[in-house]
């Protein structure tokens, strides 16, 4: 799906660029050179089995970037989930983030951005330049899967935190990711498993969205999709849902920003849908990025049948700009290696 010019889109690498992928391992291998040579996708997001050292991370990303810049002229978002607590894939020597509930507890709003911005410069040194954190879900009670990931289960409160979050991460140079919208704070299941039923009776879902709605005021770039049924607003997951991606999201509380789905290949998706076929319904609903985080023969199958849909043309241009747009205002050059070893060192 080409911006530059009105080339030809029934080509699967036409529409890579609207996907972030998972890579098999900590280099650049054959697989990982094909889907960003061949298929040319957009972002690459890194787990565990990519990550051995934060030299090796520098020059995994480093070769990444290299050959997306070859083939496509276009930076890679590379990006991995460093919440905190159990969810950080970064490990010593990077600092270790305390669970954003107790977070939430025993520091301060000032003291959660100052936290962020060191985060984001280690992220930075390492070549990474899309942090998926902060989570603005807002659980009622510890039933919650969401329950330690979350600042608080007071609204105001998780909103002050999420934005101080964001605040750090953007002064460090990080692109931050708000999720899970539109909040899986009302859920009691885990959207890895199935597909979670929110069960708040409020259907303008007040408290879950005023976290969300000051980080868009607040310019907050990415926004991840949450995998839940919202019965108030349609009966399809808010990832695959128009009513939540364009009625709430972008002209309720006016993000205009590149909207990321969790995870394709997450139960509370595949349990009724293919992870391509999921896809594309999430580009048709609304969502900008297409997140497959395992199965690269899934990314492949997915950018294939987008080309297969001429339908889908304007909305991949539209996602296509979105993303261009928040490409240019990555960094420049990374950190040499110099650095990054003398940082970790200390």
């Amino acid at each position: 799906m080409c911006t530059d010019n009105q080339a030809a889109t029934d080509h699967p690498s036409s529409w890579g660029q609207l996907l972030m992928v998972g890579i098999p391992g900590p280099r650049v291998d054959a697989v990982a050179r094909e889907l960003v040579r061949d298929l040319k996708v957009g972002g690459v997001i890194l787990f565990a089995r990519n990550i051995e050292s934060p030299e090796q991370v520098w020059e995994l990303t480093g070769d990444l970037q290299r050959e997306a810049l070859a083939a496509t002229g276009r930076p890679l978002l590379l990006a991995v989930d460093q919440e905190g607590g159990r969810v950080q894939r970064l490990k010593t020597p990077f600092t270790l983030i305390p669970p954003a509930r107790e977070l939430g507890i025993t520091r301060t709003p000032e003291e959660v951005e100052y936290l962020a911005r060191q985060v984001a410069r280690e992220l930075t040194l390492v070549g990474i330049n899309v942090n998926l954190a902060p989570v603005l879900d807002v659980p009622r009670s510890p039933a919650c899967p969401q329950w330690d990931r979350a600042y608080s289960s007071d609204p105001e409160r998780a909103a002050r935190f999420g934005l101080a979050a964001i605040r750090g991460y953007l002064a460090g140079g990080v692109i931050p990711v708000a999720k899970h919208f539109p909040g899986l704070g009302d859920t009691m299941a885990d959207s890895h498993e199935v597909l979670p039923l929110a069960f708040s009776s409020d259907p303008k879902r007040e408290a879950d969205l005023l976290p969300f709605r000051k980080a868009v005021a607040a310019g907050v770039p990415m926004v991840m999709t949450a995998h839940m049924s919202v019965p108030k607003w349609d009966e399809r997951p808010a990832t695959l849902s128009p009513v939540a991606l364009q009625v709430w999201l972008r002209r309720r509380l006016g993000f205009d920003g590149v909207i990321i789905t969790d995870d394709l290949e997450m139960g509370g998706i595949t349990t009724s849908l293919s992870a391509p076929q999921g896809a594309k319904e999430a580009l048709a609903a609304g969502a900008d990025l297409l997140l497959i985080c395992n199965n690269w023969q899934a990314a492949w199958e997915t950018a294939r049948l987008l080309a297969l849909d001429a339908s889908l043309a304007p909305r991949g241009r539209e996602a296509a700009a979105r993303l261009n747009s928040l490409r240019q205002t990555l960094g420049g050059e990374s950190a040499e290696l110099p650095a990054v070893r003398e940082y970790f060192a200390r």
